[in-house]
């Protein structure tokens, strides 16, 4: 085993870590959103998120790595078979044309049964960290080499996976892992705001936004204002968005998982509390290598449209972004809201690795990349999906 990939196997190693790293140190937000996860298992902060929990250092990043089987009800983020079926399935409505739903919606139906026969559950994402959107480090061709040698060996009817690639923000990685032989498969068309020259802040609908905002008789609480008297609430409204108003694939996180991130600080949250004290939005911002995301979103979805809830915690975090000069990366989903106030889109893509498996388990990913490069990306940039 080469001395660039360290697989992180138990609490005492972690632990171990946790001492040459001290406070502070450059592995010491990895370890603090990690560790819980590998302690307890992962379906303690994200409900249907059913995985072999790993840790694996690649030459200085650690990386979070799950390993599934079959677990078909999982959430996109360690599923294909939710990604390319389920969550797809669910979809289909965005196109606003039934006879093309109706067909796809057939397509996606004969595909299924021959999906689940090929096991394409059965498969190691690597740099997995339960949410929409992974967030990568700078890793090394090197070490990648040597990480996909050592996965192969270890999990020979496993699938290697890297989600969440785009051009704009790991296109070297991109390049690596093609000449190590993976294949690319379209996932969704994601959009991005630069906070580096944010510009944006300047179109009307962005304007609009933060004078709502400004007027609103709800209260901006910053992160240190919410505590945990609002975890539940948090939970509750990040529920009602995308669990019952979106898709129920979505991570469903614990309380436990929004009580890890706002008290070891992994996310920065922000509230909007009404004059009774309760939240009624609610909004955390996770960042990596200068790029900022928002896995957590989340608002009271009875309150009329007017209330303009949705519109001021987007204000929030492209003023956040803004304010830090970081790349914002507001994945997929409403995208003609996001294209009005200054977004661009970026295909995203899943690197596959699949040569060390049988043809019938090669067979599904050539598929998938060949019908979602020409059919699936069109069709995503026409309907801005």
């Amino acid at each position: 085993m080469g001395a660039s990939v360290q697989w992180l196997r138990d609490l005492e190693q972690l632990a171990g870590l946790d001492i040459q790293e001290g406070e502070g140190g450059a592995a010491s937000f990895e370890l603090q959103y990690m560790r819980p996860l590998l302690e307890e298992g992962t379906r303690a902060y994200v409900h249907n998120v059913e995985t072999e929990f790993q840790v694996v250092r690649v030459g200085k990043p650690l990386l979070p790595v799950t390993v599934n089987d079959k677990q078909y009800g999982n959430s996109y983020v360690s599923s294909p078979y939710s990604t390319y079926v389920s969550y797809a399935r669910e979809e289909l409505y965005l196109l606003n044309n039934r006879l093309l739903e109706r067909l796809l919606s057939g397509m996606l139906g004969l595909i299924s049964p021959l999906l689940k026969g090929a096991r394409i559950n059965q498969a190691v994402h690597i740099n997995n960290w339960l949410l929409s959107t992974n967030l990568y480090e700078d890793l090394q061709i090197e070490d990648l080499s040597e990480l996909k040698e050592q996965l192969t060996t270890k999990y020979p009817g496993h699938a290697i996976i890297f989600r969440s690639l785009n051009e704009r923000t790991n296109k070297g990685l991109m390049n690596d892992l093609s000449a190590l032989g993976f294949r690319f498969v379209p996932s969704r068309q994601v959009y991005f705001f630069d906070g580096r020259q944010p510009d944006y802040m300047m179109k009307k609908n962005n304007v609009w936004d933060r004078q709502q905002l400004a007027r609103s008789p709800l209260e901006l609480v910053p992160h240190e204002q919410l505590g945990e008297r609002d975890y539940e609430r948090i939970k509750e409204l990040y529920d009602l968005l995308y669990i019952a108003k979106y898709s129920s694939l979505n991570p469903q996180f614990t309380t436990a998982y929004i009580r890890l991130c706002h008290g070891k600080k992994l996310m920065t949250m922000f509230g909007l509390r009404d004059r009774d004290g309760v939240l009624q939005g609610i909004i955390g911002c996770f960042i990596r290598n200068g790029i900022i995301t928002a896995p957590l979103v989340g608002y009271n979805t009875a309150l009329p449209q007017k209330a303009g809830l949705y519109r001021m915690l987007m204000a929030v975090v492209l003023q956040e972004a803004a304010s830090r000069g970081l790349l914002l990366h507001l994945s997929s989903g409403a995208s003609h809201f996001k294209i009005m106030r200054g977004g661009t889109p970026e295909i995203e893509y899943s690197a596959v690795y699949d040569r060390h498996l049988l043809p019938y388990r090669r067979w599904p990913w050539r598929i998938l990349e060949g019908l979602l490069m020409k059919i699936g990306v069109p069709m995503m940039r026409k309907h801005q999906l």
